[in-house]
């Protein structure tokens, strides 16, 4: 994570005295560039620009936040942990496998029995969250 200095607003003695890129810009091959800048609590900053002579940016409010997050990393295929969304299926067929004594170290397969049980258990939560926020709209209608 970077650390950078910042103003936000006309205000020159109100600055933003830190703000942590969250992830590192990706960069296309056509010369854009996507990022994402934590500025704390004023929200984040999203920007995509191309070679910096065309580009844009939204600074989304922190209650916006992990609505897009989770819609960004749902967009680009990765779970809500930024892991692929396959990574349950394959560790699960790692530890079923009888060659992957072979493969792996002690401790090894515990470690990712534990882990599929935190991505299994989260799941579960974050579909009947979302069953739950889809009743609560459906009702206020």
């Amino acid at each position: 994570m970077e650390s950078r200095s910042l103003r936000i607003g006309n205000d020159p003695e109100r600055s933003l005295n830190q703000m942590h890129v969250g992830f590192s810009a990706f960069r296309y091959e056509d010369g854009y560039k996507f990022s994402a800048i934590d500025l704390g609590t004023k929200g984040v900053k999203v920007e995509l620009n191309r070679a910096y002579d065309i580009g844009g940016a939204v600074i989304l409010p922190p209650e916006k936040v992990r609505d897009c997050g989770r819609w960004l990393l749902q967009t680009i295929g990765l779970d809500h942990y930024g892991l692929p969304r396959e990574l349950t299926d394959v560790l699960a067929r790692l530890i079923n496998h009888k060659k992957a004594g072979q493969i792996l170290q002690r401790g090894d397969k515990k470690k990712i029995r534990d882990a599929l049980k935190v991505l299994r258990r989260d799941k579960l939560k974050l579909d009947t969250e979302g069953k739950l926020l889809r009743l609560i709209s459906n009702n206020a209608i």
